[in-house]
């Protein structure tokens, strides 16, 4: 059997799609050594509130650190975001089903003393993974000390975990040199994901949010559904 490779940054409460790809894939590397985009998903995401589509951001450090890779950036505790989040968190989805699970262990997750963005991200992801029982494991790019950027990188990352084939999105399509794993005998599957519609609250449906949006909504296993890019929409509904 192939064993087949995703890679991704280690984005701050990432979408669904991010879930997607770890949940079909035998093994994720987080990629943690690579520089750290200021307007990118690093460190937000959206979730959807009464007043419409809103950004959940964890500042950070940024004078002189341009070029820090984002295992590097440290949060900036000027601001008093952890406060900010749950009041945000609590007004857009304290009528949501699953609030009154979920907002005590996230609350828990915002107690702590974090000094690096990467650490909170990490934190956030194990659980998800725990809400989803995802079991496919996971390890960390910074671990192999590969000192190559780009297509290059990725594919050396592969091979330096055995791997047979890479999963990664279509938006890699502007940048990903396929013919370099082409070379190598490694095909590079090329996921379609896009998240079916779910329940929401705040009139209508909006893409592209955090998973924080389905978690409130539904239970785990529909959620999984949605991870598996299941169509089925009635599915979802029922």
């Amino acid at each position: 059997m192939d064993k087949v490779i995703t890679i991704h940054q280690p984005d701050f409460l990432p979408w669904t799609g991010f879930f997607h790809r770890w949940m079909v894939s035998d093994l994720l590397i987080i990629l943690d050594d690579v520089q750290f985009i200021r307007r990118g998903w690093h460190h937000r995401d959206k979730i959807k509130t009464a007043q419409g589509v809103k950004w959940l951001t964890v500042p950070v450090k940024k004078k002189g650190r341009y070029f820090d890779t984002i295992n590097r950036i440290e949060i900036n505790d000027a601001e008093d975001w952890k406060k900010s989040h749950l009041n945000q968190i609590r007004s857009a989805y304290g009528k949501a089903p699953r609030f009154h699970v979920l907002f005590p262990q996230l609350q828990k997750i915002y107690s702590k003393p974090w000094r690096y963005l990467m650490d909170l991200n990490l934190a956030m992801l194990k659980f998800i993974a725990d809400q989803l029982d995802i079991r496919v494991p996971f390890c960390m790019a910074s671990d192999f000390s590969i000192a190559l950027k780009g297509t290059e990188k990725l594919l050396a990352l592969v091979q330096a975990v055995q791997g047979r084939a890479y999963l990664t999105g279509l938006g890699a399509r502007d940048y990903l040199k396929e013919y370099l794993f082409q070379a190598q005998a490694i095909p590079v599957i090329w996921s379609p994901y896009t998240c079916p519609d779910y329940p929401q609250l705040h009139h209508g449906f909006a893409p592209y949010l955090s998973i924080l949006d389905a978690l409130m909504m539904l239970p785990p296993r529909k959620i999984k559904r949605l991870c598996s890019g299941d169509t089925d929409h009635a599915q979802m509904h029922a």
